[in-house]
């Protein structure tokens, strides 16, 4: 979800009151109900897997340092290649202070926490071969009436059972905008593999090139303790200098498919 987003560091923090959390919450129902999408990641990098109809694929990730941020994301799949859903990301909690916090006015990082709505589609190119198109878009979560738009779109290439059976490999570009991903390059690649050692066990690696606030090199490993429920825990390492090293954890829901 993907996308799943790195840990930021905010000159203004200001802390979210209960009435403000509440109203969060509604907008993001209200979301789930009526738009909603969001993409399956790898840590970063959208994975391009596309939730089978009529099913619910969640994912929640943590992110460790001297904050610690939560990014959720809940799928619905539409069929024919189609999901739709919704994500809460960068809902950041500082350790020290035992507070939440939001930046809605410093623009040299993104703004936070972002409330999205998404959209995927998937084209099946051969039987190892699909290309992705995805997007996400919505508005920061704020005390102060400014909110501003944010987004993320991309297309993604992926390649299966590449040398080891049910591997998978993805590259693709995006692009972001100044509140997604902070100041840096509005254009971009990325990188992202899963490749099995056995049944309960995979390997994973992921790069964001760049120089903006999602910009990271991710190394892994996903653990399968039911197939449907996979464990992920990795580490962060900064692509740029603004970014920070940070421990990941991951608890992914998969709804089972017709095949098993």
């Amino acid at each position: 979800m993907f996308l799943r987003l790195p840990l930021i560091f905010f000159n203004t923090q200001v802390i979210i009151n209960k009435k403000r959390m509440k109203k969060a919450i509604i907008m993001l129902l209200f979301l789930i109900c009526f738009v909603s999408n969001a993409q399956q990641n790898f840590i970063n990098v959208p994975s391009c897997e596309v939730t089978e109809k009529n099913k619910l694929f969640f994912q929640q990730q943590l992110n460790f340092n001297e904050l610690t941020q939560s990014n959720t994301t809940l799928d619905f799949g539409l069929g024919k290649g189609f999901e739709i859903g919704a994500n809460v990301l960068g809902l950041n909690f500082i350790d020290k202070s035992k507070s939440l916090l939001n930046n809605d006015t410093n623009d040299h990082d993104p703004y936070n926490p972002l409330v999205m709505i998404n959209g995927l589609k998937s084209f099946r190119l051969t039987e190892n071969l699909s290309l992705a198109i995805g997007s996400q878009v919505g508005i920061n979560f704020t005390d102060n009436k400014k909110e501003k738009e944010a987004g993320l779109l991309y297309e993604n290439l992926c390649i299966k059972n590449l040398l080891l059976k049910n591997s998978c490999l993805v590259i693709g570009s995006y692009y972001n905008s100044m509140h997604y991903g902070g100041i840096g390059n509005r254009l971009g690649a990325w990188i992202g593999t899963e490749v099995p050692v056995n049944d309960h066990l995979h390997i994973m690696a992921e790069s964001v090139l760049g120089s903006n606030a999602l910009c990271y090199t991710s190394t892994g490993v996903v653990v399968y303790p039911v197939k449907w429920m996979p464990l992920t825990l990795g580490i962060q390492i900064p692509n740029t200098t603004s970014n920070a090293y940070s421990i990941v954890f991951e608890l992914t829901i998969i709804p089972k498919t017709k095949k098993e």
